[in-house]
């Protein structure tokens, strides 16, 4: 996934500016190859097979993106995905943390990577953040859970586990690289979730570990109180919840009116992202951790209005007034990286720009901003006319 950058060339001033206007369109005429131009059906409440993943998706607006702790750190890594099953662990704690005996009772959770520009590693100073949390299904769940993985992580390292002052709960790794590196590594139990941090420096740079680790764990504690987490079924009993609890797939309708892969180029690694974190619709804070200019997504999608935004073949804003979606069409077309390039035909109104392996387009109508990427110019035409008819019929009132 891309948004606005502020850090490439941008499209031609004509392209820009072409957004600003929204002549009329015959629709008919467009070209929208084999791509849908109805929305689709409403997905209705989440089944056994997605619960985790939704969960997860849903919990990506409170976690904390990396340059809110550490306002450099601006460019995104992986692992940031969401974490729909133990397995998806290896990849961000190392080997054996799937297998320990508190992830019986692993609900899902969400982890976001990312590092300092690479002009910091030229100058020495180059730092990298990573942080997830996990969510369990009872708090002395989370509590042994965030000791084992502890254990586990300071095994594969051969160091040892110890405390911070004032935070006699946290689990704290000290480990040095080869490379110059010093890592700082924490596992927090709050109520039912384990907190994760991953921060690392220079050496000459090692006094910012600890208080940059604390600032994050305060962050992340705070926002994650803030979750609307789906109860489980022994949560909703004790809360006296009857009826339906499964939270509803897409419930600001946005995702209807998104272009979608197949299950198969979903399970195929089509799509850029892994599978759990697809097929999704995100907040601002969200939408920032897959974004190549976290700090100006978040702060274009705040000041749009824009609370929830699809992701699937086509990433589909929804701004809160016409006025805040064209301001934010100018912004990406503006700030867009590559050559700009003319309209699919008979949509000017469309901006297009091309690198040299992506074609580019975003295509605007009332409240909603569609976005689509592909490595074919025609492709990328059939899209945007598809996405751009798809708003046509797109409830404009949805809240």
């Amino acid at each position: 996934m891309t948004a606005c950058s502020t850090d490439g060339q941008s499209t031609s001033d004509n392209a820009a500016a072409s957004s600003a206007a929204q002549p009329s369109v015959d629709v008919s005429a467009l070209d929208t190859g084999p791509y849908p131009t109805e929305p689709r059906s409403e997905f209705g409440r989440a089944t056994d097979d997605q619960i985790v993943q939704v969960e997860g998706q849903r919990m990506a607006q409170f976690i904390v993106v990396p340059f809110e702790v550490d306002r450099d750190i601006t460019n995104g890594k992986l692992p940031t995905s969401a974490i729909s099953s133990r397995q998806n662990l290896t990849v961000v704690l190392g080997e054996g943390t799937a297998d320990i005996p508190a992830n019986d009772e692993l609900l899902y959770g969400f982890t976001t990577t990312a590092a300092t520009p690479d002009s910091t590693i030229r100058e020495g100073t180059s730092r990298s953040l990573s942080s997830m949390v996990l969510r369990y299904m009872t708090p002395q769940a989370a509590e042994d859970a965030a000791r084992q993985l502890a254990q586990q992580v300071a095994s594969n390292s051969n160091a040892t586990v110890t405390t911070l002052p004032g935070l006699p709960g946290t689990h704290v790794i000290r480990d040095s690289g080869t490379d110059g590196t010093e890592r700082l590594i924490t596992f927090t139990p709050h109520d039912t979730y384990v907190i994760y941090e991953w921060y690392q420096t220079t050496t000459e740079q090692q006094e910012l570990l600890e208080p940059t680790v604390r600032k994050a764990i305060s962050l992340q504690t705070a926002l994650i109180d803030q979750f609307p987490a789906t109860p489980t079924k022994d949560e909703a009993a004790a809360r006296g919840i009857t009826g339906p609890t499964r939270p509803i797939v897409d419930q600001d309708h946005v995702l209807i009116y998104a272009l979608p892969y197949t299950d198969e180029e979903m399970s195929g690694g089509k799509t850029g992202l892994t599978p759990q974190s697809m097929r999704a619709v995100y907040g601002p804070r969200g939408m920032a951790h897959f974004s190549s200019d976290p700090v100006g997504t978040f702060n274009s999608l705040n000041d749009a209005g824009s609370t929830a935004n699809a992701v699937e073949r086509s990433v589909v804003y929804r701004a809160a007034t016409p006025e805040q979606a064209t301001t934010l069409m100018k912004s990406y077309a503006a700030n867009a990286t590559g050559e700009g390039i003319d309209s699919p035909p008979g949509l000017p109104s469309a901006v297009c720009s091309t690198t040299n392996t992506t074609y580019t387009c975003w295509v605007h109508n009332d409240r909603y901003v569609g976005e689509i990427h592909s490595d074919n110019q025609q492709d990328a035409y059939q899209q945007a006319s598809a996405q751009y008819v798809l708003f046509t019929k797109a409830d404009q009132n949805d809240s």
